[in-house]
């Protein structure tokens, strides 16, 4: 009578709240099956109880043990599992509760950061560093290979240049930029130098402006496409930032064009 009461009176709404709990179809079947013996139980006995194969109910067994709601015994070499008391389905129920709660709270502690990333995700500018001569030359590649606009504008520190980078692979970059159909335009330092890659601007597809020497500088901005390479060549081993944002791109557009306006 107690077995019937049981199954036909509680099991329902011990069903309801394991499944509120994530258990699934089987592991209730496995469970609710061991609920009903009350006694330790074969694994094949369990399986045939809530009609599931062999090796689906060892799984479950071993997944409902892991969860604190099913026990084992050994005896003569064969393993029998038994559910926990009914009595302490409650207090295994609230554990669970306590842990959701848990688990809710810190979730509701980070999703602020989470949004805080996804922000800076959409905003933050996608910023690439490259340290020694080759990652500089690396560098100056993405302003020919990435550059749909087909426009350079370059503030050029044009001794620095010659001196870290030599005349032999800036005419390659220069020959290439030129195949590719890049126009640039370069303000630089009225320097030697300067005046001398002014001299080849047609062979280039260049316009070169100068300024004042007054005002020399050992770096290179190169402005193209929503991009800003920035190249140093003051310290021993050069540097060079790639920098993509709309933003900043247009900013030092906006100062490129004012001084081209006030160089000769």
């Amino acid at each position: 009578m107690l077995s019937v009461y049981f199954h036909n009176t509680m099991l329902p709404e011990l069903t309801s709240a394991l499944k509120t709990l994530g258990l699934g179809d089987k592991e209730i079947a496995v469970l609710s099956a061991l609920l009903k013996s009350g006694a330790p139980m074969f694994a094949s006995t369990v399986a045939k109880a809530a009609g599931l194969n062999r090796t689906t109910t060892y799984d479950i067994l071993k997944e409902l043990g892991e969860k604190g709601l099913v026990s084992h015994i050994e005896k003569k070499g064969a393993l029998r599992y038994r559910a926990i008391d009914a009595t302490l389905l409650p207090a295994y129920v609230e554990r669970q509760r306590e842990t959701l709660e848990e688990t809710k709270r810190k979730l509701e502690e980070v999703i602020p950061q989470i949004k805080l990333l996804q922000v800076h995700g959409r905003s933050l500018p996608k910023v690439q560093f490259f340290e020694g001569v080759e990652g500089v030359k690396q560098a100056y590649e993405d302003t020919l290979e990435n550059n749909k606009g087909k426009t350079l504008n370059d503030f050029t520190g044009t001794d620095a240049v010659y001196r870290k980078m030599g005349k032999e692979w800036l005419e390659y970059y220069w020959k290439k930029r030129t195949r590719l159909g890049i126009e640039c335009t370069v303000i630089a330092p009225d320097t030697e130098w300067s005046r001398i890659m002014k001299c080849e601007d047609e062979k280039y597809v260049r316009t070169t402006k100068l300024i004042s020497k007054n005002f020399p500088f050992d770096s290179e901005i190169d402005i193209y496409d929503n991009k800003v390479g920035i190249f140093t060549f003051s310290q021993e081993n050069p540097i060079a930032v790639l920098i993509e944002d709309d933003t900043i791109h247009n900013t030092l557009k906006t100062f490129f064009d004012f001084i081209a306006l006030h160089a000769h």
